[in-house]
């Protein structure tokens, strides 16, 4: 006969075995549902973006005890109020597809550019133990599929917002125009128009002065917005003006550049041109007063920018004087018509050329003969004798008699380049035609060689 004490202790053995099997059951079972999967979905108004409650939303698979049996539903809830609904304990390494339904709402159609949306029938392969997050959109029946576009209306070239555009569509069907104006003090150039069809539209500019309007075709997303900076192209005119040389001077012989900058700073075009010393290759050009230019190809100014142009000249030989800086203020407007083009006269640029020192020396050979002037009277004519420089007025001064027989004379403020020689010396001439090429801040000597006869003929002395 078995004692109390010992059913008692069965009862405690049989209650400890019971009680570590079904922890060991709990826990094949917790292991199980770890290796699940789950999906986390939130349905909304794509136009509003607000929660949609009472949405349907189904999960098809495959058969939960047969990965290549047919498809089944295997789940279907409803999004709470919060719009927010979860679909858990789906088999893992397995395909699924979702849906989602709410009465008076339909899918949102597919447009190019359109904002990032839950595309019905989205198929998930699910892994163990993770859980994914959906976003699902609805848009509502009888709702319009219409979109935005914004952006800037710029010139192109200078990539300067246009203030005073006016933009607008091309009307679609029933749908009228929108439009908008770029005349914002906050954000100067910015146009947005809403509520425009979706699908592919034409976008007009209109700016005032510009004769020919601007279009360009976007595709406007369903209820969604598109970024589009619209590029103007101004078109283009030309500078023409006139280089003049200063008081009793010619323009120096070199290259002159003359420049179109905008604002006084970005170099916008040029174009150069070279004045021929005389006697040289193309020496047409020398002794020239003024040279005429023409800068193509400059961009029009359109209306509303506070763009500019100064014109400036340089050169190596020559700098501008007036004005000194160059003519500033410059505003090539368009001339209207398909073109775009014009010209405008620019003041006249005048420049006056760097100077040199110039040493002439004159030398007579001795007396070979009794007709020949004595040194004394060469002595008492040279102090007479002039030289001057062509085109250019110049300050000669007689400097000494050196060795015997060589009379030195320094000519002070000598356009730089070559030029001619006009040598008067009484009672004398000098062969050839002579010429100097002065140099910038210094000083040149030339010698010549008087020969008797007379100084009137103008052949002997230029």
């Amino acid at each position: 006969m078995v004692s109390n004490k010992v059913q008692r202790l069965v009862i405690v053995l049989t209650l400890f075995i019971s009680t570590v099997f079904l922890y060991g059951c709990n826990g094949g079972t917790s292991s199980s549902s770890l290796s699940e999967a789950a999906i986390n979905i939130e349905v909304r108004d794509i136009t509003t973006k607000a929660a949609l409650d009472n949405v349907q939303v189904m999960v098809l698979g495959p058969d939960p005890t047969n990965a290549q049996g047919a498809v089944s539903i295997l789940r279907q809830v409803a999004t709470d109020s919060r719009g927010k609904a979860q679909i858990g304990s789906l088999s893992p390494d397995r395909t699924y597809t979702i849906t989602i339904f709410k009465e008076g709402y339909a899918n949102p159609p597919q447009v190019a550019n359109a904002q990032p949306q839950y595309i019905p029938q989205n198929v998930f392969l699910v892994e163990q133990g993770k859980t994914y997050e959906v976003i699902g959109y609805l848009i509502r029946s009888d709702s319009p599929t219409t979109g935005t576009v914004k952006g800037y209306v710029k010139n192109r070239v200078t990539g300067e917002a246009i203030s005073n555009a006016s933009v607008y569509n091309s009307p679609v069907g029933n749908v009228a125009s929108v439009i908008d104006t770029t005349n914002k003090s906050s954000k100067p150039g910015y146009y947005e128009l809403s509520n425009l069809p979706s699908g592919n539209v034409t976008i007009n500019v209109a700016i005032p002065g510009v004769a020919t309007n601007v279009t360009a075709q976007v595709t406007i997303p369903s209820n969604g917005s598109i970024d589009y900076d619209i590029m103007v192209d101004p078109g283009s005119g030309s500078l023409h003006g006139n280089v003049v040389a200063a008081a009793n001077e010619t323009l120096a012989p070199g290259t002159y550049i003359v420049q179109a900058l905008r604002n006084g700073t970005d170099i916008i075009a040029t174009l150069s041109f070279t004045v021929t010393p005389a006697g040289g290759t193309g020496g047409a050009n020398a002794g020239e007063k003024s040279h005429e230019y023409t800068i193509a190809g400059v961009p029009v100014i359109l209306p509303g920018s506070t763009a500019t142009y100064t014109v400036k000249v340089i050169a190596d030989v020559a700098h501008m004087i007036s004005p000194a800086g160059g003519v500033s203020g410059i505003v090539l407007r368009p001339a209207g018509g398909a073109t775009g083009t014009n010209q405008i006269e620019v003041t006249p640029i005048t420049v006056q050329s760097e100077k040199g020192t110039v040493l002439v020396t004159l030398f007579h050979p001795a007396i070979t003969n009794p007709l020949s002037e004595s040194e004394p009277t060469l002595t008492t004519n040279a102090p007479q004798a002039s030289i001057s420089i062509d085109g250019a007025l110049v300050e000669t001064i007689f400097v000494n008699e050196g060795p015997t027989r060589f009379y030195r004379y320094r000519i002070n403020n000598v356009p730089v380049g070559s030029r001619n020689l006009r040598i008067n010396f009484p009672g004398h001439s000098v062969s050839g035609t002579p010429s100097v090429t002065a140099v910038k801040d210094t000083e040149v000597q030339v010698l010549y060689t008087l020969a008797e006869g007379s100084a009137s003929s103008a052949a002997k002395f230029k």
